[in-house]
């Protein structure tokens, strides 16, 4: 599924690269520093993940407007070619859910290492201060849910209005049909746009938390 693990992994991030020096032991320490750069090996995955997705939906987008262009001459084969693309970035939508699995399970071992390493500090102001970030941080992560799940919409619907167009088209690939069909194909258009730009929205935002989690050379 495509859920999108894609608000989710930036929330992930950002939780992460908050209040990380806050660790009390030195055991509390060095398991934090593996599971952050475990966290930026699995974070940078899953973004390059999304990047590919997005790659394939405007190469699916490509092959549509080919089939829906005038000058179109063969446009059963434009159409396979439309079916094809459409079948890859299904694929490419899965593995981001892989991915950000992985991810998932790397983010949430540190939010527990986080949590330990708050409950061991024993100055109280200090304490209090963590667990302020903590709160701060878990409050931004809800908010990138928020995000990712306004992407994931725009993905869901983008796709069931392809489908839709797809179908009409299996049954009809006349020039009439095609002319038909112009209106709702610059409405598609328009949501590849409009998804492109949440996509964008929450990659960049995730490359630059990973950024910030990056040690200083």
């Amino acid at each position: 599924m495509f859920d999108i693990k894609w608000g989710e992994m930036k929330a992930h991030v950002i939780v992460m690269g908050v209040g990380l020096a806050l660790v009390a032991t030195a055991a509390h320490a060095q398991e934090g520093v593996k599971q952050v750069e475990q966290l930026i090996k699995k974070a940078t995955a899953t973004v390059k993940s999304i990047d590919e997705t997005k790659a394939q939906i405007q190469k699916t987008m490509d092959a549509y407007d080919m089939v829906m262009a005038p000058e179109t001459k063969d446009r059963k084969s434009a159409y396979s070619k439309l079916l094809k693309e459409m079948n890859t970035t299904e694929r490419k939508r899965a593995d981001i859910s892989i991915r950000a699995d992985e991810m998932n399970v790397e983010a949430d071992a540190l939010f527990k290492n986080w949590s330990a390493s708050t409950a061991a500090i024993s100055d109280p102001a200090l304490r209090e201060k963590s667990e302020k970030r903590l709160a701060d941080a878990r409050a931004r992560y809800a908010d990138i849910q928020a995000d990712g799940r306004k992407a994931d919409s725009l993905y869901l619907t983008f796709m069931k209005t392809l489908r839709d167009h797809v179908t009409f088209l299996g049954h009809d690939l006349n020039d009439s049909a095609v002319a038909s069909l112009k209106p709702e194909s610059a409405k598609l258009n328009a949501q590849a746009k409009e998804l492109f730009a949440a996509i964008d929205q929450a990659t960049g935002a995730a490359n630059t938390n990973i950024g910030a989690l990056k040690p200083q050379s």
